[in-house]
Parts: structure tokens; C-alpha cells; sequence
């Protein structure tokens, strides 16, 4: 509402154009209006139009709220109204003093030009437009149409047209003012929208970052008794164990539990990370015994839920490829451990690597479980979102697997596809570019 009021008040130069243009009128008709006449109708003008500027200054400086639009709305009408009346007055000195033609032609002009520059400076309000183009228009034109002779009436015809034009003008101006405003209003409250939605956001990710930290030193404390106990028992710290599986199943243990340990560190940055974007460490890695190294971790996971998991090595020899052996490990083991979830009793998961024609390393999982269907498949990727035919099999799953295995192949300038039919299986294949330099030497 105050916006649509305050194009009246914007500027001073509609109240002095008042006065300029009422003082060339007099000018123009000097010689055929008595003074006095033209001397007290621009002295009215002169003190209308000063109180208008002095309205114009009083509402710059005040703090206007929405229930004083009203009253300032008003105030404006009456000084519009008090114009148009002033400006009528040209009806009646056209009528009672005859004029040469050029001089009307000026003063007929200037009235015109107030009536349209009205409708760029008062169509906030059509009441204060029609207070001030109704009389002004309307008096002149009677004025005219009481000329002697033919052309006062082709004149007067000719101001109704102009004034309804003007009329109509005006409206539609402030309709279009008025759908603007109102685009303007719905698009400020989007904005503050969406920056309560961004303020929300940020005390979310705040509140996920002190869960993680909190997560993280409840983790670490029991995580690094087990990596201790598991390295005095695989290293015979105390003494012999006398069976070399236990001390084998020892430095598994021990090895597992500090991957568990720079797994969490990694968690933890990628939590402070808004993008999910973490830097890479990438060293010459064996994807072979990555695989085995996974295989051993989940087998006994696999045993207990009767799949058959095996690891295929490639016929050819495989080179070392340059990645971040942390994050390489943590892809097969979000894959292989779903796999198996989401394999029934009797089944069996397969991983398998091989060297592509495209000079990409291809390491695939397979299983002969649920599967999914293929408008799941960019569901089952998003974070955090884990589909409804999945919890059954896997009701701890927390839906992050797949989300990280992704992000992290394409960390390394990788690629990953998935293959589903639901009740048969699911395929999944990780690309990987074979590093080249002195960083990665050939295996052979």
C-alpha cells in the first residue's frame, strides 16, 4: 500500500512545472486577460503547488507506516483536487475573453501537457489522478465549447476524446503499476523465504557437524582399544598364542580397525565439507589386493547370511593404478557389504577387475539378489536415502554406501554405472583412469 503512494510524493518537479507552466500561460495571454485576473489565479497556483512541495518534503522525512497511508493519500487528493480546480479556471477565461487563435493554441497545449504528464506522476492513487484531470479537463473543455463560433465546438469534442484517452491512459498505468508492485511484494517474500530456509540450513549443518564430532570421540575411544589389544595379539606381545591363525585373525583385526579409524576421519571432513569435495592422497595401488583385502574383511559377514562371495583375478596381469588407497578400499567395501545384503540365502556375489580397451580399469560387483528397479537406481545414489524394498534386507543401512562409493570414483576422475532388474540382480561397475609417470611403474 505505501508503495503504490509514494510515486506521488517522489518529486518536486510536477508542483514546479504547476507554476511554469501557469506563469507562460500568463505571459502568452497578457494582452487579452485583465491582470488581476492572471495575476490571482497564478498566485493560487504558486500557493497550491508550494503546498504541495511542502507535503513532498513532510513525507521524505516521516517514518510512514501502513495505517498512514491512508491519511497521506488524502492529503494529496485534496491538493490535487484544489490543481484541477485552479487549472479549470483556463475553461472560464477561454470562454470570457476572446483570444487569438495562437494564443489559444498555447494555452489549450499547456493544459493538455499538465493532463498527460499526469498520469506518469499520479497514477499511484487514481483517486488523486481523477481529483486533478476531472476538473482541470472538464472546465476547460465547457469553457471551449462556449466559444463563439464552429470551433469552439470542434474543440470541446475534440478535449472529450483527449480527456478519455488520458483517462483511460492513467488506469491502465496504474494497473500495471499496481501488478509490478505486487510481483515486487511476492518476490521480497520469497526472498526472506529463502533466507530463513538458508538460516535453517546452516543451523542443520551445524547441528550434523557437532553430531559427527560427538560420533567420532565415541567411536575412537572403544575403536582404538581394539586396534590396541588386536596389535598385541597379532605381534605375540605377552607371549607365543600357539595357533598362527589367531595371530593372522590378530593383524586383520588390528588392520581393519584402523581403516575403521581413517574412515571416520574421513567422514568427519567430508561432513565439513558442504560440497562433499575432500582432497585425494593417491599413491601406486594394487586393485588386487584391495580386492582381497575386502574379501577377507566381509567374509565372515557373507558366511553368516549363506553367500558365496569370490573374487576373480584377471587373466592378464593388472597394472598399479594411482589412487587414494583409503577411499579405493571404502568403494569395494560399500559395494561387496550391500551385495551381500541384499543377497538371499544361497546366493552369490562376484568381484572382478580387468583392463578396458578405453585404458580404464573396470573392477565390477555383481550378486543374484533383489535388485531394483531402473527408476530406483538414481534414488538408491542421492544420500541418506535408502529404498523402501532395501530395509527389510538391510534395516541398519543409513543409504550413505552408494552416495560416497560415487563421490569418491569421481574423486578420482572416475566413473560408476549401475545395472538392476528387480528379482534378479544388481551389476555395479566402477571406472577408473590407469595412472602413467613416475608415480605408477607397470606390474609384471
Amino acid at each position: 500500500m505505501l508503495r503504490r503512494i509514494e510515486p506521488l510524493f517522489y518529486s518536486k518537479f510536477p508542483a514546479l512545472s504547476n507554476i511554469a507552466i501557469a506563469a507562460l500561460i500568463c505571459i502568452a495571454a497578457k494582452d487579452h486577460v485583465p491582470l488581476e485576473y492572471l495575476f490571482g489565479w497564478l498566485l493560487l497556483m504558486a500557493g497550491v503547488s508550494t503546498y504541495r512541495i511542502i507535503l513532498n518534503g513532510q513525507f521524505s522525512r516521516a517514518e510512514i507506516a501502513d495505517v498512514d497511508v491512508l491519511m497521506w493519500e488524502r492529503r494529496m487528493f485534496l491538493c490535487a483536487a484544489v490543481q484541477g480546480g485552479i487549472w479549470s479556471a483556463v475553461g472560464l477565461a477561454v470562454a470570457t475573453f476572446p483570444m487569438p487563435i495562437e494564443v489559444l493554441g498555447v494555452v489549450l497545449m499547456a493544459v493538455c501537457g499538465m493532463l498527460a504528464g499526469s498520469t506518469f506522476t499520479m497514477t499511484g492513487s487514481q483517486k488523486v489522478f481523477r481529483a486533478f484531470v476531472l476538473p482541470a479537463g472538464i472546465g476547460t473543455t465547457i469553457g471551449i465549447a462556449f466559444m463563439e463560433g464552429d470551433a469552439g465546438l470542434v474543440l470541446s469534442l475534440m478535449a472529450v476524446v483527449f480527456l478519455i484517452v488520458v483517462l483511460i491512459w492513467g488506469w491502465t498505468i496504474s494497473k500495471a503499476t499496481d501488478e509490478r508492485l505486487m510481483l515486487a511484494a511476492e518476490k521480497e517474500h520469497l526472498l526472506v523465504n529463502l533466507e530463513l530456509a538458508h538460516r535453517e540450513a546452516e543451523l542443520e549443518k551445524d547441528l550434523k557437524q557437532e553430531t559427527f564430532n560427538k560420533l567420532g570421540h565415541e567411536l575412537r575411544t572403544p575403536l582404538n582399544s581394539i586396534i590396541g589389544f588386536a596389535e598385541i595379539i597379532g605381534t605375540e606381545a605377552v607371549g607365543p598364542i600357539g595357533n598362527a591363525k589367531y595371530r593372522e585373525y590378530g593383524s586383520l583385526v588390528a588392520e581393519s580397525g584402523k581403516h575403521l579409524s581413517n574412515l571416520i576421519d574421513e567422514m568427519l571432513n567430508l561432513a565439513r565439507s558442504e560440497s562433499l569435495q575432500a582432497a585425494i592422497d593417491k599413491e601406486p595401488v594394487d586393485i588386487e589386493e584391495i580386492m582381497v583385502f575386502c574379501r577377507d574383511l566381509l567374509a565372515p559377514l557373507a558366511r553368516r547370511r549363506g553367500v558365496e562371495l569370490r573374487v576373480s583375478r584377471a587373466e592378464a596381469p593388472i597394472p598399479l593404478i594411482s589412487a587414494d588407497r583409503l577411499k579405493l578400499r571404502q568403494v569395494l567395501i560399500n559395494l561387496i557389504n550391500n551385495a551381500i545384503h541384499y543377497t538371499l540365502q544361497g546366493g552369490q556375489v562376484d568381484v572382478a577387475v580387468k583392463r578396458d580397451a578405453d585404458d580404464f580399469m573396470e573392477i565390477s560387483v555383481s550378486d543374484t539378489g533383489i535388485g531394483m528397479a531402473e527408476a530406483d537406481i538414481p534414488k538408491a545414489l542421492e544420500p541418506f536415502n535408502q529404498l523402501e524394498s532395501g530395509k527389510t534386507h538391510n534395516p541398519s543401512g543409513k543409504g550413505i554406501g552408494l552416495a560416497l562409493s560415487k563421490k569418491f570414483v569421481e574423486l578420482h576422475g572416475g566413473t560408476l554405472t549401475i545395472e538392476s532388474e528387480f528379482g534378479v540382480g544388481t551389476k555395479i561397475r566402477v571406472f577408473l583412469p590407469i595412472g602413467t609417470g613416475d608415480q605408477v611403474a607397470g606390474r609384471g
